[in-house]
C-alpha cells in the first residue's frame, strides 16, 4: 500500500489497525531527510509508527470490508485443519501465517488452535506454549481488525461469530 490517506484506518502489521495521523519530515536513517507516515494504533495510541513515503511494504494494507468480513465468518465451519504434528514445522508455518496475514489463513489458524487447545483440555495435556503464542496473537490481530471494521470490541468479537455461525468461538484466553 503505497499512498496513504491522512485520517484512514489501515492494518498494520504487527501492530493492527492504525490511524494515519500525519506525514512528517525526519532525518531517521543515514540517507538524510525523509518523508514519513505516521500511524497511531487504535488499541495502543500511545505508540507511533513511521512508515517511509513512496516505499511499498507488504506490511500494511487497507482494511477489508464488512460484507468481506462476513463472508470469513462465513466460511469457519468449512475451514480445515491446518495442523501439523511435528513441532518444528508447525511453529514455522503458524509464524508465516502470522507474517503473511493472509484472511484466509488467519481463520483457518485460529480454528485449528482453538480445536487442538480443547482437545488438549479434555485429554488432560497442556497446550504447547509456543502454540498458545501463536494462537493469542493472531486473535489479537484479526479480532482487532474485525472490531474495529464491524463497530465492536475485539473482546466482543467471539461472541459475535460464535452467534453468526452457531459454534463455540470464545477466545483462548
Amino acid at each position: 500500500m503505497e499512498n496513504l490517506v491522512i485520517d484512514s484506518a489501515v492494518m498494520h502489521i504487527p501492530e493492527g489497525v492504525c490511524r494515519v495521523t500525519g506525514m512528517i519530515e525526519r532525518d531517521l536513517s543515514r540517507y538524510g531527510i525523509q518523508k514519513y507516515y505516521v500511524l497511531v494504533p487504535v488499541y495502543d495510541p500511545g505508540t507511533k509508527i513511521y512508515i517511509p513515503t513512496g516505499k511499498n511494504t507488504d506490511k500494511t494494507r487497507a482494511l477489508p470490508g464488512r460484507d468481506e468480513i462476513l463472508s470469513l465468518i462465513d466460511e469457519i465451519p468449512e475451514s480445515e485443519s491446518i495442523w501439523k504434528d511435528n513441532d518444528k514445522e508447525r511453529q514455522e508455518y503458524f509464524n508465516a501465517v502470522l507474517a503473511r496475514f493472509d484472511h484466509h489463513e488467519m481463520v483457518r489458524l485460529i480454528k485449528t488452535l482453538r480445536e487442538k487447545s480443547a482437545e488438549k483440555l479434555r485429554t488432560g495435556k497442556k497446550f504447547h506454549s509456543a502454540d498458545e503464542r501463536v494462537f493469542k496473537e493472531a486473535e489479537r490481530i484479526l479480532f482487532g481488525e474485525f472490531g474495529f471494521v464491524l463497530g465492536m470490541q475485539p473482546s466482543e468479537v467471539p461472541s459475535f461469530i460464535n452467534d453468526r455461525i452457531g459454534e463455540r468461538m470464545t477466545s483462548a484466553s
